[in-house]
């Protein structure tokens, strides 16, 4: 395929996506449909099937989109923190400060994703995607906390599973808390506060 037609491919897919983002920012993600997609992005109703097989496989890209663009950014905070005798508080601050950047910067995707997160268990490839992400997220805030506790920074006695679990239920809560009140608070104070957090 020539390189000028993969790009417009690529293009068109990119546009839909985004028309997606709206419909759902606009009337929910299980309100909407492909036809609407459709409607918003100005194309055929059957153009969207072109690129994503149904609605599922659409958000699935979406999800992946949010994913791959914080891990990047929590990836070059991360790196940030001074080394070589790295603290992990100062990394759990660091990464709870670039899921705020990340909301701030991607508000409508972050509505979009926090609304089919919480119909999720309504709907079997939603469910799994989030449950995917969020087994993976929790795995590494508690080797995070493992760290912490091997230093001295969280006592002895913490729960690192219990720990990671309260953190992302504290982030999430954080997200849509921003979308009801964007600006309501600053997501550096509450990275440290979140990160000065003893449990156990």
């Amino acid at each position: 395929m020539p390189r000028l037609a993969v790009e417009e491919k690529e293009a068109r897919r990119e546009h839909i996506l985004r028309s997606a983002i709206r419909c759902f920012g606009r009337r929910g993600y299980h309100t909407t449909t492909i036809d609407d997609i459709a409607a918003e992005a100005g194309v055929s109703k059957g153009t969207p099937y072109v690129y994503f097989e149904s609605k599922e496989a659409l958000f699935a890209q979406l999800h992946d989109a949010w994913d791959c663009g914080l891990t990047a950014r929590v990836d070059a905070a991360v790196d940030r923190v001074g080394r070589p005798a790295r603290s992990p508080r100062r990394v759990l601050e660091a990464v709870i400060a670039a899921v705020g950047d990340h909301v701030t910067e991607e508000g409508d995707l972050c509505r979009v994703l926090i609304e089919a997160r919480s119909q999720g268990a309504y709907d079997g490839a939603v469910a799994n995607q989030v449950r995917s992400s969020d087994a993976a997220s929790q795995k590494s805030l508690a080797q995070l906390i493992e760290a912490g506790i091997a230093c001295g920074e969280w006592p002895a006695d913490t729960d690192p599973q219990l720990h990671a679990r309260l953190l992302l239920a504290a982030i999430h809560g954080l997200m849509a808390q921003w979308h009801l009140r964007p600006g309501s608070f600053s997501w550096q104070q509450a990275a440290v506060a979140l990160a000065a957090l003893r449990s156990g």
